[in-house]
């Protein structure tokens, strides 16, 4: 990747951004095309893309600067990226102001604008089918523990957050890396570009699920929220061995075993036991289907002394035997 060559190109004025600098103030023609339509009682455009993720479940679309984007909706799902710059959008009414580095996971049919870009603002927004969010981003959150799940939930459940999704990425060496190689691919695109386009999305996806574990300093979760991420960090941390009387949760957490119950059901619904449990098979999962390991060494893993209570607990969940379930993984 000529990284000098790819940067000319973001920055280059393009025949869209030449037109609204000679048309200051006005919409693009492009507008002519499109009905506004009234939708939840405002009057907005209805962005299809249809054609861009006609044959791919991925498009990528560089915002154009020097104008406003109007309110719009759109089928599909959204993510917007600050290259550089900065740059603010109105979404559901609520101004959320964005620099370098942010992203914004916007959901299926969320009324939202972006207000004027300057030369500098550069925003890169990937639209995306939801059932690509649903398959490549929770389930991976689900099958990396209990603690990733509830820091979605609690992201996205979060009032402030209605069907929205902000995260920092600034100081995420990587997550830029690797956005600059999908950029050098939609801009200079090759006989693998689509191919790898959608590799590399699926690697950002990956590196958002990494950070969510940084994220318990997060500015919106509360002081509740914030307690729970310390006791499932712990309950990661130690399923193999810490104790169902939560003595050396309690002892590390400096909160009562009182207290951990309480919040454990009201924040979760379920036991200290039950949470415990989840984490072990989640492990025995992943050796299961990644690992040689005998299937007795696996349960002596993940700390369970019982196996007769192991095979009854897995057959529930996975409706068949460990060596089963191992033979069907490996297919």
């Amino acid at each position: 990747m000529n990284e000098q060559k790819l940067q000319e190109k973001i920055f280059e004025i393009t025949e869209s951004e030449e037109w609204h600098l000679n048309n200051p103030d006005k919409l693009s023609p492009f507008y002519d095309k499109l009905k506004l339509q009234k939708y939840k009682g405002v009057d907005c455009y209805l962005f299809d893309f249809v054609n861009t993720l006609k044959e791919n479940f991925i498009g990528i679309v560089k915002e154009t600067r020097f104008t406003k984007i109007p309110t719009h909706y759109h089928i599909d799902m959204e993510m917007s990226y600050v290259y550089e710059g900065e740059c603010t959008f109105l979404i559901k009414g609520q101004k959320i102001h964005l620099t370098k580095g942010d992203l914004c996971i916007i959901d299926t049919d969320i009324i939202h604008s972006a207000e004027y870009k300057s030369e500098n603002d550069i925003v890169f927004n990937i639209v995306f089918r939801k059932s690509f969010f649903t398959s490549h981003f929770l389930s991976k959150i689900s099958d990396k523990g209990i603690l990733g799940t509830f820091l979605l939930n609690a992201i996205s459940s979060n009032q402030s957050h209605d069907s929205y999704l902000i995260f920092h990425t600034l100081d995420n060496d990587n997550y830029r890396t690797i956005f600059d190689l999908m950029l050098s691919e939609y801009i200079f695109p090759s006989s693998y570009s689509i191919s790898l386009i959608e590799h590399y999305f699926s690697i950002l996806f990956l590196e958002l699920i990494n950070s969510l574990h940084d994220y318990d300093g997060y500015p919106h979760l509360n002081e509740a929220q914030k307690n729970m991420v310390t006791i499932l960090k712990y309950i990661e941390e130690n399923y193999a061995e810490c104790s169902l009387s939560m003595e050396g949760l309690a002892h590390t957490t400096h909160f009562s075993v009182s207290y951990i119950y309480k919040l454990l059901k009201t924040m979760t619904g379920a036991t200290f036991s039950q949470l415990k449990l989840e984490q072990q098979m989640k492990e025995v999962d992943f050796l299961l289907t990644n690992t040689s390991l005998p299937i007795t060494e696996v349960i002596e893993k993940v700390g369970i002394k019982n196996p007769t209570y192991f095979y009854k607990k897995f057959k529930s969940i996975y409706g068949c035997t460990p060596k089963e379930y191992k033979i069907r993984a490996n297919l």
